[in-house]
This record gives structure tokens, sequence and C-alpha cells, in this order.
């Protein structure tokens, strides 16, 4: 007879319910990181200030739109196949190594989350979680083209770029699912759930800014919030370091 994993027994003891709510949180919380964020009011904003000045509102918002969905479409699709990749890899390892793979992506996410803490408090220390300074100035020469297709680009680029940022949580959520028993069918549903909550802020930025928003008061909140996003950003990564770890 087949025996079970912690978290899988304990996902089978609750019917599977503890993974509905614990992926939602992760995918809100994922989605508030301050990368994907900052780079899609930037792209807005410079597509609404300059790539747009002479055309007409109507004509200018069509084009938002299509850039601004082109963009979130390729975040979603590059984070979901990074996601999937990556519980593919998670499983195929725990057949070889078994637990010790649970307590070693703990102590990343351990880390990851100490970092994100420390630049609540520290933001001046020279270790971070954020895209790359060289990388950010190709990113914006992707976002003066103001294309679909350079907005698909930018997407992929600024998916894989910021892993530093988001894929720790990611990271935990694939292994906790991968550890969970389910069917693949239903460990896809979750993904897609996960990628849908994850771009949802993205969503909401869109629409704000089609409504009337100026950049400078995105700007304004971006930066405001930046700081109560990593210090959310920091308790869940540590929270499921220590879970992955110690459960």
């Amino acid at each position: 007879m087949e025996t079970c994993t912690r978290i899988a027994c304990y996902l089978e003891g609750k019917g599977g319910l503890v993974s509905f709510p614990l992926v939602t949180l992760a995918g809100l919380v994922d989605g508030i990181n301050p990368c994907a964020i900052g780079m899609m009011v930037t792209l807005l904003g410079y597509l609404i200030v300059f790539g747009s000045r002479k055309s007409e509102v109507g004509s200018r918002n069509n084009r938002v739109l299509r850039i601004g969905l082109a963009y979130i479409a390729s975040v979603f699709v590059t984070y979901l196949v990074i996601g999937l990749a990556f519980y593919s890899t998670v499983t195929q390892i725990q057949q070889i190594a078994g637990g010790i793979v649970n307590k070693v992506i703990g102590v990343v996410l351990g880390i990851a989350g100490a970092i994100m803490l420390k630049d609540v408090v520290w933001p001046e220390s020279p270790v971070h979680l954020r895209i790359p300074g060289v990388s950010k100035e190709k990113l914006m020469k992707l976002v003066e083209k103001v294309s679909v297709p350079a907005a698909v680009l930018l997407g992929v680029a600024v998916t894989v770029l910021e892993t530093p940022c988001s894929l720790p949580l990611y990271v935990g959520t694939a292994t906790v699912l991968a550890n969970s028993g389910m069917p693949l069918p239903v460990v896809v549903g979750y993904f897609l759930y996960y990628n849908f909550l994850f771009v949802l802020p993205l969503i909401v930025i869109l629409v704000l800014m089609l409504k009337g928003k100026q950049v400078v008061e995105m700007r304004e909140w971006e930066h405001k919030a930046e700081r109560w996003m990593k210090l959310v950003l920091g308790v869940m990564l540590t929270g499921f370091g220590v879970w992955l770890f110690y459960y």
C-alpha cells in the first residue's frame, strides 16, 4: 500500500480544500510584487503620455487597451509555463531525493523572505530581490516601441527577469501542489487560477488608467505602496518557508 507525504495526507484529510485558500492567498500576494506592477505603470504611462499625443481619446484608449492586454496575456502565459515546468521538476526530484526537497526549498524561501523584510527597514542595503539595473535599461527600449509585439516581448522579458521578486512564492506554491498528490488536471487548474490572481492587479491598473487615472497618481501610489508590498511578500515567504521546512 502506497504511503503519502505529510502534506498529501493533510490535504487528503481536509478534502483538498486547504489548497484553494492557500493558492488564493499566495496568488494574490504574488501579484502585488513591485517589479511587474512598476513595469506595467511605466508601459502604460509612456504609451499615454508619449505614444499617443496626437491621437483622439477613443483611439488612444483602444491602443492602450490592446497593448495592455497583450502585455498581461504575455505575463500570464510565460508565468504559467514557468510554474508548470517547476512543478514537473520538483515532482521528479522528489521521487529521487524525497522529503529533503521540501527542506531545501523551505530554507530558500526563508532567505528570500528575510531579504524582502530587510528591504522594508533597510532599503539602502546592497542585496535585493528585483530586476537588475542593466536589464531595466534594455526593457525600457521595448517600452519606447509601444506596439503589441513589443508589449508581448516585454511581458516575457519582465516575467523572466522579475523572478527574484516573484518566483520564491511561486516555487513554494508549486512545491505544495507537487506534494499534494492531486491529479494533473486538477493541478493545472490550480496553476491557471493562481496565474489569474497573479495578473489581477495588472488588470486593475489597466482599467484605472483607461478610466483616466493620471500617470503621476499611479506612480505616487506605486511608490507609497512598494514598502507594504515587500512587507506582505516577506511575511508570506517566511511563513511558507517555515511550513515547508517543518511540515
